[in-house]
């Protein structure tokens, strides 16, 4: 067996997230992969099939929606949970995400307890 450690795929274009992220990093502990835009989260994640996606709903080149829906079409990568970064999250906004394969919504990174609590959800083993 590899790391011991669950591997995190951190997909935003905003530097306080990747700020917010890596300090989480550091206590939790998860090793962190980042990618600045959709396209370079999707590539990474069918390179390295991470344990969990977190995601920025409108990263630039390729949406959250969009990736997910990519990535929920190979085997390799349909079991990896999407977690989408919303600020303005609805009711129909959550309809649409589960729609195309995201499994929950983290409202704000700076409430980094809701965030290491939805990680611990989802990396559970």
């Amino acid at each position: 067996m590899g790391s011991s450690k669950p591997v995190v795929l951190l997909v935003d274009d905003k530097p306080e997230g990747k700020k917010i992220f890596s300090r989480i990093a550091q206590d939790f502990p998860f090793d962190l992969l980042v990618a600045e835009d959709g396209q370079e989260g999707f590539d990474i994640a069918r390179e390295q099939e991470p344990d969990l996606i977190v995601i920025r709903k409108n990263v630039p080149i390729l949406n959250a929606m969009s990736v997910s829906v990519l990535l929920k079409q190979s085997a390799n990568t349909d079991k990896i949970p999407i977690l989408v970064i919303c600020p303005d999250f609805s009711p129909e906004d959550q309809e649409k995400f589960q729609d195309a394969g995201c499994n929950d919504c983290i409202k704000d990174l700076q409430e980094t307890d809701i965030v290491i609590s939805k990680l611990k959800e989802w990396l559970a083993p």
